[in-house]
């Protein structure tokens, strides 16, 4: 038996798309942005400037596991920027293998070595990845429902008011399921351009139609919710599937509907649906420090997970930026 401290990499090389693929079906942390899925999505998006590059790293105790990376490269390959997930999200590592403190140290240590640029954004269901000492530039964090498959006993759980919006958009008629055609998903975008131009510049992302193109092309575990009334779409949530979670990534409505509250009856079916499915954690994804967001979030009797934010720069970069910041202040 091989005491914890004499852990050590004995190997570490480039996972194949069947070892990324078989770590991301074992593990019981993995989420939809740790799957090869949502990496060759952005590769796609991306026209090619952000590439998958997972690495297999083998311990001295013969577990194993798969860093999940995509990188950017600029100036002819000269400069090699990390993404530990695409769009700020999870990212990290698989292993079907129970990993300690010990293994995620090293591991955080092969990250932090081999990126000069990194964006890591630190899995919230990863134990292991907690107790490794990373330090982060955020103290970022995700709201999330732990599923014990009784759907009625969670429900009760939620706020007052939210109970009371599912039970409202019911009688006014409002039906959900799930999308089934390209042209359900073109709609759901439209809704989302006349959401952006409702947000104007407070909204902190703005994708195009290429990425829920890519992502709608990508099977079973891609599963868009739309709320209808008078079979016209006027809500939908985008929920990403992985074994044992579900991530809510993107949800968007028709302000001249909000009354009815569809976003409530959409998160009612899409969490009762994952309970049957026998899902460990209905994820709603960190909030990009909007409270409202957060409050609705909240109501839905989650648990408030860190999900901390690492990004990485070369040591002159970091010095150019503070001088920025100081003269900025002085100015």
């Amino acid at each position: 038996m091989i005491a914890p401290t004499e852990i050590h990499v004995v190997g570490v090389c480039s996972a194949t798309e069947a070892d990324w693929d078989a770590a991301w079906k074992r593990c019981p942390h993995a989420t939809f942005f740790h799957s090869r899925a949502w990496a060759e999505a952005w590769q796609e998006v991306s026209g090619g400037r952000l590439r998958p590059e997972p690495r297999l790293v083998t311990f001295s105790d013969k577990k194993r596991a798969v860093i999940c990376m995509s990188v950017r490269r600029s100036l002819g390959g000269l400069i090699r920027h990390g993404f530990s997930s695409a769009a700020g999200t999870y990212g990290g590592w698989l292993s079907g293998d129970d990993l300690g403190p010990v293994h995620a140290q090293l591991l955080s240590d092969l990250l932090l070595r081999r990126y000069a640029r990194l964006d890591w954004r630190r899995n919230p269901f990863d134990g292991a990845a907690a107790r490794a000492g990373v330090a982060a530039v955020d103290g970022d964090g995700t709201q999330a429902i732990q599923l014990a498959g009784d759907f009625d006993a969670g429900f009760r759980r939620w706020s007052k008011g939210h109970r009371a919006a599912v039970r409202q958009a019911q009688r006014e008629g409002v039906t959900v399921a799930v999308a089934e055609t390209e042209e359900d998903w073109r709609a759901y975008f439209a809704i989302y351009e006349k959401t952006l131009e409702r947000w104007g510049d407070d909204a902190t992302s703005r994708y195009g139609w290429e990425l829920f193109d890519a992502l709608r092309r990508r099977g079973e575990f891609v599963r868009l919710w739309l709320a209808r009334t008078d079979a016209e779409p006027i809500a939908g949530a985008l929920c990403l599937y992985a074994p044992y979670t579900v991530s809510y990534w993107h949800g968007a409505a028709l302000a001249e509907w909000r009354q009815v509250r569809p976003a409530h009856l959409l998160m009612y079916e899409a969490i009762r649906d994952a309970c049957e499915r026998g899902l460990t954690w209905f994820d709603f994804n960190p909030s990009g420090g909007h409270e409202g967001v957060m409050a609705f979030k909240k109501s839905f009797g989650c648990l408030d997970l860190k999900s901390p934010l690492l990004r990485k720069r070369p040591r002159w970069k970091q010095w150019a930026s503070r001088l920025k910041k100081k003269a900025s202040s002085e100015s």
